[in-house]
């Protein structure tokens, strides 16, 4: 993207109007004021500067930026998505510069988006007219809201309905259209070599968005019996689509994903789609794949928080586990939990049959990595027999020794401990056995996680009781602070940190540079002002930068712009944009020159002060010349006029 294309984007851009579509604004003076989309408030602190056209949050999450910085964060997004997003808001077409291969990819993408579209609305007409797809949208239990919002189709059991339709739109550019829908997969040559052939026939269809809205592929649901054809069919992989790279859903899951801070993914499209309808807008779906290392930094954009759903069979442990590889591969933070869902269950099943508390108890109480393998083992081994409670035991040392943290392993082992074969004689034996086992076994292989918060003998606790939540000497009773459900999420700040109270000289300062960066109030200060009286090194940097220029007869605004170190063009503007301010005027600033001089005053005299003291660091003893120069220097800084033999000329 050209320079001259991000200012246009900028000068276009209603900043106040954009913002004001994520958190509700209201004016305060010249700037805007609202409670920060970014974190949990009670008190606004978000700050929006439309002269600028700068946003920023002086609560607990410290965020600010532009509009493009505003788009990426809101919406999940890389800068040129969030440039693409903006640049179609405001009605802009993006050069690609010089360079004419990525002109003619962009062309390409841009006739593959327009064409899906075109078959999305072929297929949602045709459902409109398809009793066999409505049956069973209505079997399925979607609403016609739900089928509205997603945009769910038809394709009819026929080879050339689609086909036909294409052609009979293509605005006179046939060829191209044909050949643009072969490329997405929507049709291919038919065998005579005569016309196209549809590819999806007879399924209920689902459209692909990526997080910027666009249709980039298709999901197909097999409704006509067909021989060898699969249950469900996806676009093939195009220059706008790869399955490894979208989430199904996740263009209207962005936003409650970020704030419940918490992500759900699940296996199938209808999964998804029920879940949605059912007001669990934080899920979204694989494409008939397993998740991978690009799925994993997309979520990553909005939470570190991810839950997994899968089927409880063996593939689904399968799946579980190379999930798990992949997230502790990826570090930066991430959480997973795994959804323990009954034998034969999925989430479609659950909501389907209205059961949706049971649903959201699941996702609450997820299982941690450690505890779904110990799951898992559990329903490998006859545990009615001490042959297989010992090989349980035996494989579960590994699995506690990867456990992330002490304080899950201590959880996890009272969890085996009545598995032990000295349970029966006593459930502290039984724990301190299995501790010591476990002891062992981190010697040997390394220990993970953090050290124990608690230490001490082991507390024994029967029954199945030992990891529920909030049981009296539970687990929860040995963290610091009050106790919590085991693997919640933290709970969210409600109000943001008290800022850092400011001294009188800090005030004063941040006055005069909001003074020296006003078109009205320049002039009174800019020759009044030098770098080394101010304390902030960042501000230090921007007063030897900009007083040079404004000297010169450069506007404030101006000056700015010739600044290359965008950090201390961000550093100014922020300035300028702190909430609550008093109005400047002439007083106030005549008021906060006098602090800042008495401020270099006295700092003056402490220096003096400090060079006079017999034996200051790296000093010599002054003799009674340097006593009376100082002396006179310290009376003048005080205010007190010396005599002419350099004595005081006050009284004694």
């Amino acid at each position: 993207m050209e320079p001259s294309e991000k200012e246009e984007i900028r000068a276009r851009t209603d900043i106040v109007a954009l913002i004001s579509t994520y958190t509700p604004l209201r004016q305060t003076g010249r700037n805007f004021k609202g409670l920060c989309p970014f974190h949990q408030e009670k008190t606004p602190s978000f700050t929006v500067d439309p002269e600028k056209g700068r946003w920023h949050c002086f609560g607990a999450c410290s965020e600010g930026g532009d509009v493009f910085k505003f788009i990426e964060k809101a919406e999940g997004l890389t800068f040129p998505e969030a440039a693409e997003r903006l640049a179609e808001r405001a009605g802009i077409k993006l050069s690609r510069g010089n360079d004419p291969e990525a002109a003619r990819r962009s062309d390409e993408r841009d006739r593959l988006y327009a064409v899906n579209a075109l078959a999305v609305r072929f297929f949602r007409e045709t459902f409109a007219r398809a009793r066999l797809a409505q049956d069973y949208a209505a079997k399925r239990g979607l609403v016609h809201d739900t089928l509205e919002a997603f945009g769910i189709g038809f394709a009819p059991d026929d080879w050339s309905q689609l086909s036909d339709f294409l052609q009979r739109n293509a605005g006179g550019n046939t060829a191209a259209v044909m050949a643009d829908a072969e490329k997405a997969g929507l049709v291919f040559p038919s065998r005579r070599g005569d016309g196209f052939t549809d590819k999806f026939r007879g399924r209920l269809m689902f459209p692909i968005l990526d997080v910027q809205e666009r249709v980039v592929a298709f999901g197909g649901r097999l409704l006509v019996p067909a021989d060898n054809a699969p249950k469900y069919l996806n676009s093939p992989e195009t220059p706008i689509f790869s399955k490894s790279r979208i989430l199904y859903g996740l263009n209207r899951a962005r936003k409650a994903i970020q704030e419940q801070d918490r992500v759900v993914v699940v296996e199938g499209y209808m999964d998804a789609v029920a879940a949605h309808q059912a007001g669990f807008e934080h899920v979204v779906a694989t494409l008939g794949t397993s998740l991978t290392e690009e799925h994993i930094r997309l979520l990553g954009r909005y939470t570190k928080n991810v839950v997994l759903s899968f089927d409880a069979d063996d593939a689904g442990v399968r799946a579980a586990l190379r999930a798990a590889s992949l997230f502790e591969a990826a570090g930066e933070g991430l959480t997973l939990r795994i959804l323990a869902l009954p034998p034969g269950e999925d989430p479609d099943s659950l909501l389907a049959r209205g059961d949706a508390p049971r649903f959201r108890k699941a996702i609450e109480t997820a299982l941690s990595v450690p505890e779904f393998r110990l799951r898992s083992l559990e329903t490998r081994y006859d545990l009615k027999t001490e042959e297989g409670r010992l090989a349980l035991l035996r494989e579960a040392l590994p699995v506690l020794g990867e456990a992330s943290s002490a304080t899950e392993r201590d959880r996890l082992l009272l969890r085996l401990a009545p598995l032990h074969p000295a349970y029966n004689s006593g459930g502290g034996r039984a724990e301190q056995t299995l501790r010591d086992e476990l002891d062992a076994y981190l010697k040997r292989n390394g220990a993970r996680g953090e050290p124990p918060l608690f230490s001490g003998p082991p507390v024994h606790l029967r029954g199945e009781n030992v990891l529920q939540p909030g049981k009296r000497g539970g687990p929860a009773a040995y963290g610091r602070g009050a106790p919590r459900r085991w693997g919640a999420p933290v709970p969210a700040a409600t109000e943001q940190l008290a800022p850092p109270r400011q001294t009188a000289a800090q005030a004063a300062e941040h006055v005069l540079l909001c003074a020296l960066l006003s078109d009205e109030f320049c002039p009174l200060v800019r020759n009044d002002l030098q770098p080394e009286d101010f304390v902030d090194p960042q501000t230090v940097r921007l007063l030897d930068a900009l007083l040079p220029l404004l000297s010169g007869g450069y506007a404030p605004s101006d000056a700015l712009a010739q600044l290359v170190d965008d950090h201390l063009v961000e550093h100014a503007q922020l300035l300028t944009m702190r909430p609550d301010e008093e109005p400047l005027s002439a007083e106030v600033i005549a008021d906060c020159l006098k602090v800042l001089e008495d401020n270099k005053r006295r700092h003056k005299i402490r220096e003096i002060q400090a060079q006079v003291a017999p034996g200051g660091e790296g000093m010599p003893t002054p003799d009674d010349e340097q006593l009376r120069r100082w002396y006179q220097e310290s009376r003048a800084l005080k205010g007190a006029k010396p005599s002419a033999d350099g004595r005081d000329g006050g009284s004694r």
